[in-house]
């Protein structure tokens, strides 16, 4: 009577199995593609201190103006008597003057207001930008994940087909059949593994400088969705007292509810002024540590996909089979002790 030898049965994976070329393929696009991101990051970055930088002085000139208006009411009911004795000569003047200064402070607020509108729009460019990487993120998440759960079923397969393979005994034709047809799935099922685990390396290099692109975006993102809240609430607050001055009879009452407002726009400018030094360290620190690290990958990127799937031995297959079992081990281990 002939033996009969079992053979593990074969997996289904999670997701798609990965090729060789397929893990190079994908990983000169994961480089190339955040090499492109660090580009555009860096120039919302310089975009951002520029839109910085124009409302601040458009801020200053404001202010500037309103206080120009200020002091020529200051300056009008400060005349006294020999105001009232000039007024037949000096009068047009300080009307036409009152009435030149007011529109001047009019038509820079429109302007202010159109800088604030243009913030806001690139507030909104920055916010689709971190969702787009934030999406890379999930994606590289997800392969992480599938990566090592195949990883792990891909080891303990391993170890199976080992187990059965030296369980095939004697010198029979069944034997020879069986030993050769255990042998080809476990050096079928060690190269897996090696794509796996190579999958998986892939995944956690690209990983934590996508989320160190997406943080920076979303911190540009912040940082100016703040800033254009509080200095639109500041400058509308100012806007509408501005506004008044072009059609109130009493100036004078106007423009002393302005003071306030002038008061306020510093703060305005002093936000913006603390949000560009923000956007300055970005530019001088974090990117070229980002820029300097996506170069070192790049360097390493073929290293990792192709450094041990060219000679896949048995002992190696089992080595690499133990370590995978070991490390989701301690893994769940890790989560259990929520570390």
């Amino acid at each position: 009577m002939s033996e009969r030898y079992e053979v593990p049965p074969r997996l289904s994976y999670r997701g798609e199995v990965p090729t060789q070329a397929a893990l190079v393929r994908r990983n000169q696009q994961l480089s190339t593609g955040q090499r492109r991101t660090l580009d555009r990051v860096d120039e919302l970055v310089r975009t951002q201190t520029q839109v910085g930088r124009e409302l601040t002085r458009e801020l200053t000139t404001l202010s500037d103006k309103g206080h120009a208006l200020d002091h020529l009411e200051t300056e009008v009911s400060q005349a006294g008597l020999l105001s009232s004795l000039m007024a037949r000569i000096t009068g047009r003047s300080t009307v036409l003057e009152r009435r030149s200064a007011t529109e001047a402070l009019v038509d820079h607020y429109e302007l202010v207001s159109i800088r604030l509108r243009r913030a806001s729009a690139f507030a909104d460019d920055l916010r689709l930008c971190a969702l787009e990487l934030q999406q890379e993120v999930v994606e590289l998440h997800e392969q992480l994940a599938d990566a090592l759960a195949n990883e792990q079923a891909a080891a303990q397969r391993v170890l199976a087909l080992e187990t059965a393979l030296a369980a095939v005994k004697g010198v029979s034709a069944e034997a020879d059949r069986a030993r050769d047809t255990v042998d080809f799935e476990l050096r079928q099922e060690a190269l897996m593994l090696e794509l796996f685990r190579a999958s998986a390396d892939m995944a956690r290099q690209h990983l934590e400088p996508a989320k160190a692109l997406r943080d920076t975006t979303m911190r540009l993102n912040e940082e100016m969705a703040t800033f254009v809240l509080q200095a639109t609430g500041t400058v509308n607050a100012a806007g509408r007292r501005i506004q008044a001055l072009g059609m109130a009879a009493d100036a004078p009452m106007v423009v002393g509810e302005l003071q306030q407002s002038l008061d306020e726009l510093n703060d305005a400018m002093e936000i913006t002024t603390a949000y560009v030094e923000q956007t300055q360290v970005l530019l001088a620190e974090v990117l070229p540590r980002l820029s300097a690290r996506l170069e070192a990958q790049r360097e390493m990127e073929q290293i990792t996909v192709t450094s041990e799937l060219n000679a896949v031995t048995r002992e190696h297959a089992h080595a690499l089979a133990e370590r995978a079992l070991r490390e989701a081990a301690e893994s769940e281990i890790d989560e259990l002790l929520g570390s």
